[in-house]
């Protein structure tokens, strides 16, 4: 075990904090190294009856450990107030003292620095094992100041654990209504490559599992939403019901009762609306230091939890602003909220 990397070692590595959006940009990173995810687990500082835990769980099968200890430290599963929250800091620090590798951490060093919450103009990248480095323009979607706002960066955390529950919600009134993997699969458009990725699922939890993982957000909830809407378009969310308050009423008189998925997700978009409603503003350019803007116009600011946000992400955010709050013909900035 190699003792000469140390945290210090790290400190221009970019530290925003991870989430489980996060789970394939880490895993595919430390992939390779899940011979050594016991040691990268320590380092990552989960509690040793979780380590355990999952190695009972799996039978020691590496891959599927390593996976586990990811998941669980982006969700936070172990005292991240005294280990600090997780971070692409953190990572090359397992990289390099759990792993080993120092050459693997100086790599994600290198893809990840400290932008100081604003997107840089350019970004690197590196083609793994070859060693070379290129530049690639990107047009800048931050404006250069971030912004310290306890209550609505809570507010941003709280939205994204709605989302969570209403995924997790989803999968369980499916599960329990007994439906089938196939039903699903033919209301989900996506290029081939992506469907046959999804053929391959055969339980319901899987399914969902794999949207909110790899192809969802807080605010691009779309592909599970839509399709939680278009399954049940021909289906009343208060059907059967007298009073649209008789649910609440079979709730607590059945044990068995469960709360359609369809509900989740009406309480969840308007949860959204109302977070759009406080978090946009229509500003000159220069109050902003923004130089790029159009000529003559104003721009519109969207306040997000995070600084590496791209323009695939924005295209998104803006399909999840309200018609109604939306500018079209405005350029559209990201501003980071910081809680401290």
């Amino acid at each position: 075990m190699a003792t000469r990397g140390t945290s210090e070692d790290f400190m221009n590595v970019c530290d925003r904090e991870l989430g489980i959006d996060d789970f394939y940009d880490v895993y595919d990173e430390i992939k390779p190294l899940s011979a050594h995810w016991k040691q990268i687990a320590i380092s990552f500082r989960l509690r040793i009856n979780t380590i355990n835990t999952i190695e009972a769980k799996h039978n020691g099968k590496v891959l599927n450990c390593l996976q586990e200890v990811i998941e669980c430290w982006l969700k936070k599963d172990y005292d991240y107030e005294r280990h600090c929250v997780p971070c692409w800091r953190k990572v090359c620090v397992a990289v390099k003292e759990g792993a080993d590798d120092s050459a693997l951490a100086d790599e994600i060093a290198q893809e990840h620095p400290a932008t100081g919450g604003a997107t840089p103009h350019t970004r690197t990248t590196r083609a793994r094992g070859a060693g070379s480095t290129a530049s690639i323009s990107t047009p800048s979607i931050y404006v250069p100041q971030t912004i310290t706002d306890f209550e609505l960066h809570r507010e941003l955390f709280e939205i994204q654990e709605q989302f969570a529950e209403a995924v997790q919600h989803t999968i369980k009134y499916y599960s329990q209504k007994g439906y089938k993997v196939p039903e699903f699969i033919d209301y989900i458009t996506a290029p081939q490559a992506v469907r046959k990725e999804f053929k391959e699922i055969t339980t319901i939890r899987e399914l969902f599992d794999l949207l909110q993982d790899k192809y969802t957000s807080w605010f691009k909830h779309e592909p599970i939403s839509k399709l939680v809407y278009e399954k049940d378009v021909n289906e009343n969310p208060y059907e059967d019901e007298d009073d649209p308050l008789d649910y609440m009423q079979d709730e607590f008189i059945d044990p068995d009762y469960i709360e359609k998925a369809v509900r989740y997700w009406s309480r969840y978009q308007s949860r959204l609306y109302e977070y759009f409603e406080k978090c946009i503003t229509v500003a000159d350019p220069a109050s902003y230091g923004i130089t790029d803007a159009p000529s003559g116009k104003q721009i519109m600011v969207v306040k997000v939890d995070r600084g590496d946000y791209n323009q695939n992400d924005v295209y998104f955010l803006r399909r999840a602003i309200p018609p109604h709050l939306d500018k079209p013909n405005l350029k559209l900035y990201l501003c980071q909220v910081l809680s401290n």
